[in-house]
């Protein structure tokens, strides 16, 4: 794709892996003990990380099961924190911010320009070896079939009483935990095609990592026109496996 910057890089755990002074720093730490990390679970070789859209589908299941593919991959201790933010954000973001009707899968109740340009054959004759991971304001990570309502927030625009999203997440460990997830599955490469105010909210996590490739790829000067372009290349990575 000649208007993508490709960056890459393997990454080693470093003791320069905290991710801002104060609270952050304590929170990652705390966060990345190494029993933390369980050693046996099997995942996808290739995670592509990606933004949420502040367009989603309405409606949903009532009666389904809850997916959360990031919280049963996580250890107990992560699992507890990421569910306490959670729930945070639930019960302090403002009246009508969750929207009743059900739950769908996140890959069919994101609706921007960049999940119109995956297709839906893309997303079901996906290859295994690929997980997508959303970047999230009301759930700070899911995978991309984890069921989750239709909802108003965006890590990429403030809400009160939290102020700007992506901030709020980051400053509360959401590197950290995406750290430990990555970590708990294991794969060999990480595709960052997260916008910048969304790869603000996980800023941090590649330092944590040991032995992952973390490819980072921009559309430089494009702003919202790179969206066609990120959905293009996550449909292609979907379909084939490879990078």
């Amino acid at each position: 794709m000649a208007d993508a910057k490709v960056t890459g890089h393997t990454v080693a755990a470093s003791p320069r892996g905290a991710l801002n002074p104060g609270l952050t720093r304590a929170r990652s730490q705390e966060l990345m003990q190494p029993a933390a990390f369980p050693r046996s679970m099997a995942g996808p070789e290739i995670v592509v990380l990606i933004p949420e859209s502040t367009r989603k589908a309405t409606g949903g299941s009532s009666d389904g099961p809850e997916v959360d593919a990031i919280s049963a991959a996580l250890p107990a201790t992560v699992r507890a924190k990421l569910e306490e933010l959670r729930e945070e954000v639930r019960l302090k973001s403002p009246k009508g911010s969750v929207r009743p009707g059900g739950l769908l899968p996140a890959y069919r109740r994101f609706q921007g320009n960049m999940y119109r340009n995956i297709p839906d054959n893309a997303w079901a004759q996906r290859s295994a070896k690929v997980e997508i991971v959303i970047a999230s304001g009301l759930r700070g990570l899911v995978a991309s079939r984890d069921t989750v309502p239709a909802y108003a927030l965006s890590m990429a625009e403030p809400a009160p009483p939290f102020g700007k999203m992506n901030r709020w997440w980051h400053d509360r460990g959401l590197p950290a935990i995406l750290a430990s997830y990555l970590s708990a599955v294991r794969p060999r490469i990480v595709v960052d095609l997260l916008s910048l105010e969304y790869r603000e909210s996980v800023a941090g996590y590649a330092g944590h990592l040991q032995g992952v490739d973390v490819r980072t790829i921009d559309f430089p000067g494009m702003g919202r026109a790179s969206q066609p372009l990120r959905g293009e290349r996550i449909a292609r990575i979907l379909q084939s496996g490879t990078v």
